[in-house]
C-alpha cells in the first residue's frame, strides 16, 4: 500500500493562479514511491506550461494512462510527445474510434484529433488494454467498468461511427485509475461516462477494499437533471468517502448538492491544487 501519494491537477477547467492556465479538460499529476504517471492530458499544451511553473517535471514518466477517448482528454499527448519524444500510453482499444456528440441536433466530431500512426512515429508506445493492468500491487486502472445501478445511463447524445453507420456510444473505453493507500482507496475519474457511483463500486470490489481516501475527478453531471444528481449524490454519500474532489464535467448544482449533503468532506480545487497524503 502506498504511504505517499502528491496528485497535482495540471488541466481544469477553473483557475485562480493567473500564471496557470485552465482550458475545459482534464491532467493529473501522480506522485508516488512506485512511479509518476500522468492521468490524462488535456486537450492543448496547458498542462506542460502549468507543470513547468510548479516546477513539476515530466519527462520521466512511469506511464500516462488515458480514461477515454475524447479530445479533451487526449489532444495534450501530442504536445507531450513533440516536447519529450518517447511514452508509453496506456488506453482501451476504442480509444481512436471515431467519436461524436449531437449538440442541437448537430453532430459534432469529439474524438482525439490524431491519427495513433502519428503519434506512434511521435514516440508514443500504446499498450491497449480492456482489462484493468496493474503498475503495481498498489496501482491499477480498472479496465472496463460494469453497470449496476439503473440510474446512472449512459447519455444517447454520444455516437461513434462504424464503417458508414453511426451508432450509440457506449463509452466501453470509459476507465478510472486506482491508488491503494494505508488510508483507503484514491479513485482518479476522467469523466465517469460509465457512471461515478458504478465506477466507484467496481474499484472498491476490484481492490478488496471498503475504504475510500478519495474520489477525484470528473463525474459527467453538468447537465443532468437534479433527480438524477440527487440519486448520485446519495450513493457517494452511502459509500463514505473522506473526501470528494469533483472537478471538469461535474457541474455546478451536482457540486452544490455535494457540499450541501458531505459538507467539508467536498473540495473544491483548481489548476494547480494539489491532494496529498503523506505517512
Amino acid at each position: 500500500m502506498l504511504e505517499k501519494v502528491t496528485i497535482t491537477i495540471l488541466t481544469e477547467n477553473r483557475v485562480t493562479n493567473p500564471s496557470l492556465i485552465a482550458e475545459q479538460g482534464l491532467c493529473f499529476h501522480i506522485e508516488t514511491p512506485e512511479g509518476n504517471f500522468l492521468f490524462d492530458t488535456g486537450q492543448t499544451n496547458a498542462f506542460l506550461h502549468n507543470a513547468e511553473h510548479l516546477g513539476i517535471n515530466l519527462a520521466n514518466l512511469n506511464s500516462i494512462i488515458l480514461s477515454h477517448g475524447h479530445y479533451d482528454h487526449t489532444n495534450g499527448l501530442y504536445y507531450y510527445l513533440k516536447k519529450f519524444g518517447k511514452a508509453e500510453v496506456l488506453c482501451h482499444p476504442n480509444l481512436f474510434h471515431k467519436k461524436f456528440r449531437l449538440i442541437n441536433g448537430e453532430r459534432m466530431f469529439i474524438g482525439i484529433s490524431h491519427e495513433e500512426d502519428e503519434l506512434k512515429r511521435l514516440g508514443a508506445i500504446f499498450v491497449f488494454k480492456t482489462n484493468p493492468h496493474k503498475f503495481s500491487d498498489s496501482i491499477q486502472t480498472t479496465g472496463e467498468i460494469h453497470r449496476i445501478t439503473d440510474y446512472e445511463s449512459l447519455d444517447e447524445s454520444y455516437q461513434e461511427r462504424v464503417l458508414e453507420s453511426y451508432i450509440h456510444d457506449e463509452l466501453n473505453d470509459d476507465q478510472a485509475l486506482l491508488l491503494q493507500t494505508r488510508q483507503g482507496l484514491i479513485i482518479l475519474l476522467g469523466c465517469a461516462h460509465r457512471g461515478v457511483v458504478n465506477t466507484v463500486k467496481h474499484a472498491l470490489r476490484q481492490m478488496d477494499s471498503d475504504r475510500i481516501y478519495a474520489i477525484m475527478g470528473g463525474m459527467h453531471l453538468a447537465h443532468a437533471p437534479m433527480e438524477k444528481i440527487q440519486k448520485i449524490v446519495s450513493g457517494l454519500a452511502m459509500l463514505n468517502p473522506r473526501y470528494v474532489v469533483p472537478l471538469h464535467c461535474t457541474g455546478f448544482y451536482a457540486m452544490l448538492h455535494m457540499y450541501r449533503v458531505l459538507g467539508d468532506r467536498v473540495l473544491l480545487l483548481n489548476v494547480g491544487d494539489r491532494l496529498t497524503l503523506a505517512n
